[in-house]
């Protein structure tokens, strides 16, 4: 094998690690996924405001949907692979910084004396993870990139 051909499969090697973090990437971004989780985000947290048989159809609904479309996503990947640390790590902040914005919104919704102060908590809660989904993509893709080659 000359330097040539070794230079060359190195590069081939390289290219398909860019093509399959590119599908990761694309994947792991996709609308139809977005939409799902925020709409069973939406019904579980909206149901605290709603009277008790109907409180439990729409949890039972948002969690159906949630974890349906967490079924369908997994089962739909076309790249199959391991959250890293810093990875867990920034989603598990959002989680908890989002979970910090629902409560914040619905505490000062029942301060303002506001109707449905979980729904409106939960449209903001989900306006907020739409917002964040689109403005984080880049850090998380130069995170997954950087511990793609690692």
């Amino acid at each position: 094998m000359t330097t040539y051909d070794a230079q060359t499969a190195l590069d081939a090697i390289h290219h398909r690690q860019e093509q399959t973090l590119d599908g990761y990437m694309r994947h792991a971004s996709s609308r139809p996924q977005l939409i799902v989780s925020t709409l069973g985000l939406f019904a579980v947290c909206s149901s605290f405001d709603l009277p008790s048989p109907w409180k439990t159809a729409a949890v039972l609904a948002g969690n159906a949907l949630v974890l349906g479309g967490l079924f369908v996503y997994k089962r739909r990947a076309p790249v199959r692979r391991k959250a890293t640390g810093p990875e867990v790590l920034v989603y598990a902040a959002v989680g908890v910084l989002l979970l910090v914005l629902f409560w914040a919104v619905a505490i000062g919704a029942y301060f303002l004396h506001l109707p449905a102060r979980h729904t409106l908590a939960a449209a903001v809660t989900v306006l907020a993870i739409v917002a964040v989904s689109y403005a984080l993509r880049p850090f998380v893709e130069s995170i997954v990139r950087g511990n793609g080659h690692a």
